[in-house]
């Protein structure tokens, strides 16, 4: 029966850090599963693994402790990052003196997910889960908004008392009860061709209508309220001598109210109808709502608090925030159920080559997710 040990953690932690597992790099996303899979299996948990409906990404791994499904905890992870391949071997695990380990994924999220495995197996080998009914379920392409594992994770969900998001606490240990909502905007701007010395007046660019729309777009930001609108990316034109009859952007909002998704939808749909450049270039879009917002409901402040307090009794100092970044927190929320994110260890740095992770933090951040897990069986 497995117990927590640093060295043995480290030991998994670099296995799993020294491998690529890209959102779509499906043989990596599943050779974590399998690890996993192992490594409950091993210690009498149920394990089953879902193949979602694409071969872009690889299947999901939902682990329980009993047959029904309306769970007192649900615990939320994901098994992807958003390195492409070859990033593992240019970043190899590696920790320093101070115990701070980086790689392709340390912290977002495989050094939080087998901290979740120690904590789960920890308390079923000690017989302390009791009655509790708890399940695991670790996603494949959360990093690029869940859109295959959505569905899943909402049916697993529909029952759950509690949801806990096993992603990293934020670099100075707080944890999060609220994210923005994040929808995504792709534009496609449509122009006429002609040659910029001969004849110029004979085009209709579609850089520069596009042009005005980005100016439009980021003028809707309102930080304030907590919504931002940012062009991402942008493309388009033929040549350097050619008026570009084509341009395309990809356009990431953030929010926290539904009434600002839907100010940000009414300027969309009032731009789409005017065109700002002669010869009638114009430009087409389309929306998705990525994730709704993750707002804080009477129940989750209460859970929340009893968090916090478990905290102060271990000394284990810490805050509740808002933050924009999106996780699959924001869709259980959005059901209605209690929910809070960042349980798992401190790190930072995520989405960059200065991604980290402290391992001082391993086992005290460990022994508090216990106790949410306790605290939420026994509601």
């Amino acid at each position: 029966m497995e117990q927590f040990r640093m060295d043995t953690y480290l030991e998994s932690l670099e296995y799993l850090v020294n491998f690529d597992n890209g959102s779509y790099t499906p043989e990596g996303t599943a050779k974590v599963a399998e690890f996993f899979q192992q490594k409950f299996a091993a210690n009498g948990w149920k394990t089953c693994l879902h193949k979602l409906p694409t071969e872009k990404v690889g299947p999901c791994l939902q682990i329980t402790n009993c047959e029904d499904n309306d769970y007192d905890v649900l615990l939320l992870g994901h098994m992807d990052s958003v390195f492409p391949v070859g990033e593992a071997v240019k970043r190899p695990y590696k920790i320093n003196e101070q115990g701070i380990v980086t790689g392709v994924g340390v912290s977002d999220m495989k050094g939080c997910l087998l901290a979740a495995y120690y904590a789960l197996v920890e308390l079923k080998n000690e017989d302390k889960l009791g009655k509790g009914k708890i399940c695991f379920l670790l996603n494949s392409d959360e990093e690029t908004g869940s859109m295959y594992s959505r569905e899943l994770i909402e049916r697993v969900a529909a029952n759950a008392k509690h949801v806990l998001v096993i992603e990293a606490a934020r670099k100075n240990g707080d944890m999060v009860k609220a994210r923005s909502g994040v929808a995504d905007f792709d534009l496609q701007a449509e122009g006429v061709a002609a040659h910029a010395g001969v004849a110029p007046q004979d085009g209709s660019s579609a850089i520069h209508e596009l042009a005005n729309w980005v100016i439009a777009l980021h003028q809707l930001n309102d930080y304030a309220a907590g919504t931002s609108v940012n062009v991402g990316t942008i493309r388009g034109g033929a040549a350097r001598n050619v008026v570009a009859d084509a341009a395309f952007a990809e356009v990431d909002v953030r929010f926290r109210q539904e009434s600002e998704l839907q100010r940000i939808q009414s300027a969309f749909a009032g731009l789409s109808n005017k065109s700002f450049t002669p010869g009638g270039a114009q430009v087409k879009y389309s929306f998705r709502l990525n994730r709704p917002p993750m707002n804080a409901s009477q129940q989750t402040e209460e859970l929340c608090e009893a968090v916090s307090g478990f905290g102060r009794e271990m000394g284990i100092h810490f805050d509740w925030v808002a933050t924009g970044g999106g996780s699959d927190g924001n869709y259980t929320a959005a059901m209605g159920i209690p929910t809070i994110d960042g349980v798992g260890p401190v790190g930072g740095g995520g989405h960059s080559v200065k991604e980290w992770l402290d391992t001082k933090t391993v086992e005290p951040r460990l022994r508090l997710l216990q106790k949410m897990i306790l605290y939420c069986i026994d509601r």
